[in-house]
């Protein structure tokens, strides 16, 4: 019973802020959680369908909307989706085998979920199909956008609409769209930012490029960044896919790539400027940054990004993380103030909102069923490997369910689908199990046993403190027990709070007599 044994320490160690971890979609065949609301059969009707995997996740900078990709269990006419949310629940957008915009039938979703702007419109990209079943027929790569106010998805551009701006090695301006679009960004002008790797028409020494509203903003070859380590301007000799993004005003972007200096350099670039570049120093670190995995900014600027050093090209190198420009997370670094858990060799993904606050998460020197954290601003674990899942959202931690894996040496996140909104949520595709050590997934098993959740962890989403004087007297004593009592069996007249139900469990009853009695002895809220 390790599981069992692992619990009690783990939740006295690291409690979530406010609240259990709120279960929003699992793939537990048969359970409530792995339906997904909106999907449609091959004749458009809605059906029946459960989850086979979670892929992807992005959201909104106010918390207010989320997008993710995913597969339903309806065969591979149907499978591929991408979901849009809203707090706590969502339906299907878009659907594999469904009518797609601009004619056809929707493919697949590409490798990102797509970005929003600051109004809650969003941009993605999808492949469509001319045949419905079988064998795909014809493909195209098509830019999509979302309208919030109307509900509806309209085409922004599509493989072989033409590119201008851009400098080949021959003849230019006959360039297009490839096939492979990706860093779809919505900007709040209504720009749309992304990054081609196939670009049509082109020398390949002069792709990839990104662009905004299919004009050449960086190429390959072609532009240069102001470089560290006293190389002056670079130019460009890739630009990394899915890694251009821009804030939704158009103020700051990011993008990894690598430049010319001697040898191929990694660099993560922002506003022009290299901040990061491999064989330089990792901001704030004696590290020396080798491969940059990830980089993230915020609606308001803040920027984040993690990798690791240049020893070795393994898993056992350590790995870093960036704020802003300052360090905030390296292997070997307590991951709290104090803390004798140390930062493991794996971090694996960040994440910051508009103010600043941001998220970790990797694994630790701890134990192999508890090596896995969430860490908030450097300061807070706010989520450990053991800690239980709230399966059924009745606000209870009864459930046998838990954040990990049944092999607790597998990795129990989703690479960077984690964000931080400013009203205080944290969302994150994580994996579950029982406390017997069973992954809950799908059946047959396919992938990881995938869930998306949600956690409390700011003010903003925090429920107001308690105050257990109910009879508003200005003391706490036994009349407000009494006045609890009266309140359970119908009688108002003596309490002034909105819910006798002061458990939170959902029902007015004799348990919340006793809650009511343990704050009046003094019991925190």
């Amino acid at each position: 019973m390790k599981f069992a044994a692992c619990w009690t320490a783990v939740v006295a160690a690291a409690p979530a802020l406010a609240g259990p971890v709120e279960v929003l979609y699992t793939k537990i065949t048969g359970h409530p959680t792995a339906v997904i609301p909106g999907a449609r059969d091959l004749a458009g009707s809605l059906t029946f369908a459960e989850f086979r995997a979670m892929e992807g996740l992005y959201g909104s900078a106010d918390g207010s909307r989320w997008l993710m990709k995913g597969r339903t269990q309806l065969g591979t006419d149907l499978e591929t989706m991408l979901m849009l949310g809203a707090a706590n629940a969502g339906s299907v957008l878009v659907q594999e085998g469904q009518p797609a915009v601009g004619g056809g039938f929707y493919d697949f979703i590409g490798s990102e979920a797509g970005r929003f702007d600051d109004f809650g419109n969003a941009a993605f990209s999808v492949r469509a199909r001319t045949n419905q079943t079988g064998v795909p027929g014809v493909d195209q790569h098509r830019v999509l956008k979302y309208t919030l106010s109307s509900a509806t998805l309209s085409p922004a551009f599509q493989e072989l609409d033409p590119y201008t701006g851009l400098s080949d090695t021959t003849v230019s301006g006959d360039e297009t769209v490839g096939n492979s679009v990706g860093s779809i960004h919505l900007l709040n002008d209504g720009r749309i930012g992304c990054q081609d790797s196939t670009i049509n028409n082109i020398h390949t020494s002069r792709r990839p490029a990104i662009f905004y509203d299919r004009v050449a903003f960086h190429q390959t070859n072609v532009t240069s960044v102001n470089a560290m380590g006293g190389l002056g301007s670079r130019l460009w000799t890739t630009i990394n896919a899915n890694t251009f993004f821009t804030t939704p005003d158009g103020a700051h972007w990011v993008a990894i790539g690598d430049i010319t200096g001697g040898t191929v350099l990694n660099v993560l670039v922002r506003d022009g400027d290299v901040v990061i570049q491999q064989g330089e120093a990792v901001p704030g670190s004696v590290l020396v940054a080798g491969d940059i995995f990830q980089a993230v900014q915020s609606s308001s600027g803040h920027w984040m990004a993690r990798g690791r050093d240049n020893s070795g090209t393994t898993a056992a190198a350590p790995d870093w993380a960036v704020l802003d420009g300052a360090l905030v997370a390296q292997t070997g670094q307590p991951i709290t103030p104090g803390s004798g858990e140390l930062w493991g060799d794996t971090l694996s993904g960040v994440a910051v909102d508009n103010a600043g606050n941001y998220v970790v998460m990797g694994n630790t020197s701890g134990t192999s069923d508890a090596d896995a954290v969430m860490v908030l601003n450097g300061e807070t674990v706010v989520l450990r490997e053991g800690n239980r899942v709230d399966l059924n959202n009745n606000g209870q931690d009864d459930d046998d369910a838990y954040f990990g894996r049944g092999n607790d040496a597998l990795t129990p996140f989703s690479a960077n689908n984690v964000f931080l909104a400013q009203d205080g949520y944290l969302y994150a595709i994580i994996n579950i199990r029982n406390e017997a050590g069973q992954d809950l997934n799908s059946t047959p098993a396919f992938g990881t046993p995938n869930a998306l959740v949600r956690l409390c962890v700011g003010a903003g989403c925090a429920p107001p403190a308690c105050d257990p004087d109910v009879n508003c007297d200005g003391a706490v004593n036994g009349f407000d027990v009494e006045a609890t009592e009266q309140a359970v069996n119908g009688d108002f007249s003596n309490f002034c709070q909105a819910s006798a139900d002061l458990n939170g469990d959902g029902a007015e009853n004799g348990f919340d007599i006793e809650t009511e009695e343990q704050r009046v002895n003094g019991a925190p809220c």
